[in-house]
Protein backbone atom coordinates (compact mmCIF):
# COMPACT_ATOMS: atom_id res chain seq x y z
CA UNK A 1 0.00 0.00 0.00
CA UNK A 2 1.37 3.77 -0.77
CA UNK A 3 1.32 6.06 2.12
CA UNK A 4 -1.76 7.99 1.39
CA UNK A 5 -3.42 4.42 1.03
CA UNK A 6 -2.27 3.12 4.33
CA UNK A 7 -3.71 6.54 6.05
CA UNK A 8 -6.94 5.78 4.64
CA UNK A 9 -7.17 2.80 5.98
CA UNK A 10 -6.29 3.57 9.53
CA UNK A 11 -9.14 6.35 9.23
CA UNK A 12 -11.66 3.28 8.07
CA UNK A 13 -10.39 1.33 11.23
CA UNK A 14 -11.02 4.36 13.65
CA UNK A 15 -14.35 5.34 11.88
CA UNK A 16 -15.39 1.63 11.98
CA UNK A 17 -14.36 1.18 15.40
CA UNK A 18 -16.70 4.17 16.58
CA UNK A 19 -19.53 3.11 14.53
CA UNK A 20 -19.23 -0.29 16.90
CA UNK A 21 -19.24 1.74 20.41
CA UNK A 22 -15.71 1.65 20.92
CA UNK A 23 -12.49 3.49 21.14
CA UNK A 24 -9.62 2.72 18.57
CA UNK A 25 -6.36 4.50 19.20
CA UNK A 26 -4.24 5.70 16.27
CA UNK A 27 -1.32 2.98 17.37
CA UNK A 28 -3.78 0.05 17.51
CA UNK A 29 -4.88 1.23 13.78
CA UNK A 30 -2.09 1.95 12.51
CA UNK A 31 -1.14 -1.84 14.14
CA UNK A 32 -4.30 -2.83 12.34
CA UNK A 33 -3.69 -1.67 8.94
CA UNK A 34 0.03 -3.06 8.92
CA UNK A 35 -1.04 -6.67 9.21
CA UNK A 36 -3.97 -5.66 6.66
CA UNK A 37 -1.91 -3.80 4.16
CA UNK A 38 -1.47 -6.63 1.73
CA UNK A 39 -4.80 -6.73 0.47
CA UNK A 40 -6.12 -4.61 -2.70
CA UNK A 41 -7.88 -1.29 -1.08
CA UNK A 42 -11.52 -2.35 -2.96
CA UNK A 43 -11.74 -5.71 -0.48
CA UNK A 44 -10.51 -3.53 2.47
CA UNK A 45 -13.57 -1.17 1.67
CA UNK A 46 -16.00 -4.12 1.41
CA UNK A 47 -14.95 -6.12 4.35
CA UNK A 48 -14.93 -2.79 7.04
CA UNK A 49 -18.33 -2.09 5.25
CA UNK A 50 -19.77 -5.57 6.28
CA UNK A 51 -18.07 -5.15 9.63
CA UNK A 52 -19.85 -2.00 10.38
CA UNK A 53 -23.56 -3.67 9.08
CA UNK A 54 -23.23 -7.06 10.54
CA UNK A 55 -20.78 -7.08 13.24
CA UNK A 56 -22.16 -6.36 16.72
CA UNK A 57 -18.64 -6.88 19.10
CA UNK A 58 -15.64 -4.90 19.21
CA UNK A 59 -13.68 -4.55 15.98
CA UNK A 60 -11.12 -7.33 16.29
CA UNK A 61 -8.77 -8.28 13.19
CA UNK A 62 -10.75 -11.61 12.87
CA UNK A 63 -13.93 -9.88 13.03
CA UNK A 64 -12.11 -8.16 9.18
CA UNK A 65 -10.49 -11.13 7.76
CA UNK A 66 -13.43 -13.40 8.19
CA UNK A 67 -14.90 -10.56 5.68
CA UNK A 68 -12.12 -10.05 3.54
CA UNK A 69 -12.13 -13.96 2.93
CA UNK A 70 -15.94 -13.82 1.29
CA UNK A 71 -14.59 -10.52 -0.27
CA UNK A 72 -11.76 -12.61 -2.31
CA UNK A 73 -13.42 -15.91 -2.68
CA UNK A 74 -12.22 -18.00 0.32
CA UNK A 75 -15.63 -19.75 1.90
CA UNK A 76 -16.01 -20.82 5.08
CA UNK A 77 -14.99 -24.79 6.12
CA UNK A 78 -18.03 -25.91 5.99
CA UNK A 79 -18.63 -24.40 2.29
CA UNK A 80 -15.55 -25.34 1.93
CA UNK A 81 -16.52 -29.25 1.95
CA UNK A 82 -20.07 -29.06 0.54
CA UNK A 83 -18.00 -27.75 -2.64
CA UNK A 84 -14.77 -30.25 -2.98
CA UNK A 85 -16.41 -33.35 -1.99
CA UNK A 86 -18.29 -33.26 -5.31
CA UNK A 87 -14.80 -33.69 -6.78
CA UNK A 88 -15.51 -37.37 -5.66
CA UNK A 89 -17.54 -37.88 -8.86
CA UNK A 90 -15.48 -37.09 -11.53
CA UNK A 91 -18.31 -36.60 -13.87
CA UNK A 92 -18.76 -33.56 -11.67
CA UNK A 93 -17.14 -29.96 -12.48
CA UNK A 94 -15.81 -28.31 -9.55
CA UNK A 95 -15.20 -24.53 -9.37
CA UNK A 96 -13.31 -24.70 -6.14
CA UNK A 97 -9.86 -22.45 -4.81
CA UNK A 98 -6.36 -24.01 -4.99
CA UNK A 99 -7.08 -23.94 -0.81
CA UNK A 100 -10.04 -26.40 -1.37
CA UNK A 101 -8.02 -28.93 -3.68
CA UNK A 102 -5.01 -28.86 -1.35
CA UNK A 103 -7.24 -30.21 1.40
CA UNK A 104 -9.25 -32.46 -1.03
CA UNK A 105 -5.88 -33.65 -1.62
CA UNK A 106 -5.86 -35.38 2.15
CA UNK A 107 -8.81 -35.94 2.53
CA UNK A 108 -10.21 -37.62 -0.85
CA UNK A 109 -8.45 -41.00 0.32
CA UNK A 110 -10.90 -41.15 3.14
CA UNK A 111 -13.94 -40.46 1.47
CA UNK A 112 -12.59 -42.93 -1.56
CA UNK A 113 -12.57 -45.47 1.61
CA UNK A 114 -16.32 -44.75 1.95
CA UNK A 115 -15.83 -42.89 5.13
CA UNK A 116 -17.26 -39.26 4.46
CA UNK A 117 -17.45 -37.78 8.61
CA UNK A 118 -13.73 -39.38 8.51
CA UNK A 119 -12.85 -37.29 5.59
CA UNK A 120 -15.06 -34.35 6.66
CA UNK A 121 -13.01 -33.81 9.68
CA UNK A 122 -10.03 -34.69 7.90
CA UNK A 123 -10.81 -31.79 5.23
CA UNK A 124 -11.80 -29.00 7.56
CA UNK A 125 -9.08 -29.62 9.48
CA UNK A 126 -6.62 -29.40 6.39
CA UNK A 127 -8.34 -26.41 5.22
CA UNK A 128 -8.50 -24.52 8.43
CA UNK A 129 -4.66 -25.30 8.04
CA UNK A 130 -4.42 -23.97 4.70
CA UNK A 131 -6.19 -20.81 5.23
CA UNK A 132 -4.26 -20.49 8.23
CA UNK A 133 -1.36 -20.18 6.46
CA UNK A 134 -2.35 -18.33 3.66
CA UNK A 135 -4.07 -15.50 6.00
CA UNK A 136 -0.23 -15.49 7.60
CA UNK A 137 1.44 -15.09 4.42
CA UNK A 138 -1.53 -12.71 3.09
CA UNK A 139 -1.84 -14.95 0.37
CA UNK A 140 -5.34 -14.26 -2.00
CA UNK A 141 -6.78 -17.76 -2.95
CA UNK A 142 -6.95 -18.77 -6.40
CA UNK A 143 -10.16 -20.02 -8.11
CA UNK A 144 -9.87 -23.01 -10.83
CA UNK A 145 -12.45 -24.72 -12.58
CA UNK A 146 -11.75 -28.38 -12.57
CA UNK A 147 -13.77 -29.84 -15.90
CA UNK A 148 -15.90 -33.37 -15.20
CA UNK A 149 -16.66 -35.75 -18.06
CA UNK A 150 -20.48 -34.56 -18.10
CA UNK A 151 -20.68 -31.97 -20.15
CA UNK A 152 -24.52 -31.04 -19.27
CA UNK A 153 -23.25 -30.46 -15.90
CA UNK A 154 -20.48 -28.12 -16.47
CA UNK A 155 -22.97 -25.17 -16.97
CA UNK A 156 -24.74 -25.24 -14.12
CA UNK A 157 -21.90 -25.84 -11.65
CA UNK A 158 -19.99 -22.55 -13.36
CA UNK A 159 -23.55 -20.49 -12.88
CA UNK A 160 -23.50 -21.63 -9.22
CA UNK A 161 -19.68 -20.31 -9.02
CA UNK A 162 -21.02 -17.27 -10.72
CA UNK A 163 -23.57 -16.56 -8.32
CA UNK A 164 -21.55 -17.40 -5.42
CA UNK A 165 -19.08 -14.71 -6.55
CA UNK A 166 -16.27 -17.26 -6.38
CA UNK A 167 -15.13 -16.35 -10.36
CA UNK A 168 -16.15 -13.08 -12.59
CA UNK A 169 -18.39 -12.86 -15.36
CA UNK A 170 -16.01 -13.03 -17.81
CA UNK A 171 -14.22 -15.80 -16.41
CA UNK A 172 -17.48 -17.66 -16.58
CA UNK A 173 -18.06 -17.02 -19.82
CA UNK A 174 -14.55 -18.33 -20.97
CA UNK A 175 -15.27 -21.95 -19.23
CA UNK A 176 -18.67 -22.46 -19.96
CA UNK A 177 -19.56 -24.39 -23.17
CA UNK A 178 -21.93 -23.26 -25.47
CA UNK A 179 -24.44 -26.17 -26.63
CA UNK A 180 -25.67 -26.12 -30.13
CA UNK A 181 -28.71 -28.54 -31.46
CA UNK A 182 -28.08 -31.32 -33.08
CA UNK A 183 -27.14 -30.93 -37.38
CA UNK A 184 -30.98 -31.45 -39.10
CA UNK A 185 -28.46 -33.54 -41.56
CA UNK A 186 -26.18 -36.64 -41.05
CA UNK A 187 -22.82 -35.12 -41.71
CA UNK A 188 -20.85 -38.22 -42.35
CA UNK A 189 -23.70 -38.89 -44.96
CA UNK A 190 -23.49 -35.99 -46.65
CA UNK A 191 -19.67 -36.62 -47.33
CA UNK A 192 -21.10 -39.66 -49.46
CA UNK A 193 -23.14 -37.95 -51.25
CA UNK A 194 -26.56 -39.08 -49.15
CA UNK A 195 -28.80 -36.60 -47.50
CA UNK A 196 -30.04 -38.59 -44.04
CA UNK A 197 -31.93 -37.52 -40.95
CA UNK A 198 -29.78 -36.93 -37.63
CA UNK A 199 -31.64 -39.45 -35.45
CA UNK A 200 -32.03 -37.20 -32.37
CA UNK A 201 -32.74 -34.15 -34.65
CA UNK A 202 -36.55 -34.14 -33.97
CA UNK A 203 -37.74 -33.03 -36.85
CA UNK A 204 -41.17 -30.94 -37.72
CA UNK A 205 -43.29 -32.41 -40.23
CA UNK A 206 -42.25 -28.98 -42.08
CA UNK A 207 -38.64 -29.99 -42.13
CA UNK A 208 -39.46 -33.32 -43.02
CA UNK A 209 -40.99 -32.87 -46.16
CA UNK A 210 -37.59 -30.21 -47.23
CA UNK A 211 -35.58 -32.79 -46.39
CA UNK A 212 -37.41 -35.40 -48.76
CA UNK A 213 -37.56 -32.79 -51.72
CA UNK A 214 -33.79 -32.68 -51.09
CA UNK A 215 -33.35 -36.31 -50.80
CA UNK A 216 -34.91 -36.77 -54.17
CA UNK A 217 -33.36 -33.77 -55.93
CA UNK A 218 -30.09 -35.49 -55.06
CA UNK A 219 -31.36 -38.79 -56.50
CA UNK A 220 -32.16 -37.34 -59.81
CA UNK A 221 -29.30 -34.99 -60.24
CA UNK A 222 -27.21 -38.18 -59.45
CA UNK A 223 -29.25 -40.18 -62.20
CA UNK A 224 -29.14 -37.16 -64.51
CA UNK A 225 -25.05 -37.24 -63.98
CA UNK A 226 -24.97 -41.27 -64.39
CA UNK A 227 -26.63 -40.48 -67.77
CA UNK A 228 -24.57 -37.93 -69.17
CA UNK A 229 -21.22 -39.61 -68.50
CA UNK A 230 -22.82 -42.24 -69.86
CA UNK A 231 -23.03 -41.32 -72.75
CA UNK A 232 -19.76 -39.34 -72.30
CA UNK A 233 -17.98 -42.70 -72.09
CA UNK A 234 -19.26 -44.08 -75.11
CA UNK A 235 -18.84 -41.03 -77.11
CA UNK A 236 -15.11 -41.54 -76.25
CA UNK A 237 -15.03 -45.29 -77.20
CA UNK A 238 -16.52 -44.03 -80.41
CA UNK A 239 -13.83 -41.76 -81.15
CA UNK A 240 -11.08 -44.03 -80.40
CA UNK A 241 -12.91 -46.65 -82.36
CA UNK A 242 -12.83 -44.23 -85.70
CA UNK A 243 -9.11 -43.16 -85.03
CA UNK A 244 -7.82 -47.16 -84.84
CA UNK A 245 -9.97 -48.23 -88.11
CA UNK A 246 -8.85 -44.29 -89.86
CA UNK A 247 -5.19 -44.88 -88.76
CA UNK A 248 -5.20 -49.00 -90.02
CA UNK A 249 -6.51 -47.87 -92.98
CA UNK A 250 -3.87 -45.12 -93.79
CA UNK A 251 -1.50 -47.46 -93.12
CA UNK A 252 -3.03 -50.21 -95.55
CA UNK A 253 -2.44 -46.96 -98.43
CA UNK A 254 0.73 -46.74 -97.73
CA UNK A 255 1.47 -50.28 -97.92
CA UNK A 256 -0.26 -50.54 -101.41
CA UNK A 257 1.25 -47.52 -102.71
CA UNK A 258 4.96 -49.17 -101.24
CA UNK A 259 4.32 -52.09 -103.36
CA UNK A 260 3.57 -50.13 -106.49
Amino acid sequence: MTEQEMQWLVKQLIGTAEVLGQALSPTAAALMAEDLSSFPQLVLARALSRVRNEHAGRLTPKAILDRIDDAVGRPAANEAWAIASTALDERATVVWTNEMAAAWSLARPVAEAGDMIGARMAFITAYERVVRGAREAKAVPTVTVSIGWDAEGRNPAIEKALELGYITPERAAQEMTITLPPPVFNPVALLTGRVEETPCAGLTPELRARLKSLRDDLANRRSRTGAVERLERLERIKQARYKRELNQLVQQRLAEEGKA
